[in-house]
């Protein structure tokens, strides 16, 4: 099995802002700026905020409601009023970045792990801004289980509920163009329960906080097996020993910028299945 720590929602490239935590502890991850997409931000639902007129007030109104969303990774069922009969989750990934996880081997019943950057925001009489005495905080916000994998070049969208809205199906995507659908139950060793192949997390919880306190967003604190001395393979893109740093029983990494989707071997860390119950626990 393969665990994939993924990078998704608003940068400073994508979006420009960071996404949104709400004063009570609610996390917000805004889906991409994407003018190929068929959904607009105001076609979009979460909980009960305005959500298109939250981006474009931190937008400082540079995306509006108007404007084409990329609902990818697509992880809730209320994101929209109305779905097809049979939808689960779907996750798109094209280019390099799907090569990336190709060449890893990445397939059915491997696990992602979706990540943002997100700041605290605070209501004001103009509407919500960033608060800017918050500090930036990668923060694990989303799961996905691999059910099965569809190759939008040779298989048909009829065989998949929901895929014929799916952004991937829209623009031009650079080869090889891929979407997973997920599980419907998450299978993991160690992690009893029925819960769902895919999913968000509601709120920000301090074992899902990627981002040591105190650094920039980019400088994670992990558990300490997560240390590649004496393994047999690392986490994708982090071969550099220089970047890694041991704290006591955590390990300090330095997160790169470039890549989407990082991926770990879990039969070289079988310490992870633990981690993963934690993470999962209520």
């Amino acid at each position: 099995m393969r665990l994939i720590l993924s990078r998704k929602g608003f940068d400073s490239s994508a979006g420009g802002c960071a996404n949104a935590l709400t004063a009570d502890d609610r996390l917000v991850p805004f889906p991409i700026p994407d003018a190929d997409a068929p959904l607009c931000y105001a076609d979009l639902r979460h909980d009960t905020l305005d959500l298109a007129a939250m981006i474009e007030a931190l937008t400082g109104g540079k995306v509006s409601g108007r404007d084409g969303a990329h609902l990818d990774p697509d992880l809730e069922a209320g994101a929209l009023a109305q779905r097809p009969r049979g939808w689960r989750p779907l996750f798109g990934q094209c280019g390099a970045a799907q090569s990336h996880l190709q060449n890893h081997g990445v397939a059915v019943g491997d696990l992602f792990l979706f990540y943002s950057w997100f700041r605290r925001v605070r209501d004001t009489p103009d509407g919500p801004r960033f608060d800017p005495r918050a500090g930036d905080e990668h923060i694990l916000y989303g799961w996905f289980q691999v059910g099965s994998v569809f190759n939008l070049d040779t298989k048909p969208t009829a065989r998949c509920a929901g895929l014929a809205q799916h952004p991937h199906r829209f623009g031009r995507r650079p080869a090889p163009n891929v979407v997973y659908r997920a599980s419907s139950r998450l299978v993991l060793p160690g992690l009893a329960g029925t819960m769902p192949g895919a999913g968000q997390w509601s709120t920000r919880r301090p074992d899902r906080v990627l981002t040591e306190p105190g650094r920039s967003r980019s400088s994670w604190i992990l558990p300490g097996w997560f240390d590649p001395t004496g393994r047999a393979s690392c986490l994708s893109y982090h071969h550099d020993r220089n970047r890694w740093q041991r704290v006591g029983d955590r390990v300090r990494l330095k997160n790169v910028f470039r890549g989407q989707e990082f991926v770990l071997q879990c039969d070289d860390y079988p310490e992870v299945f633990a981690w993963l119950a934690q993470l999962f626990a209520p």
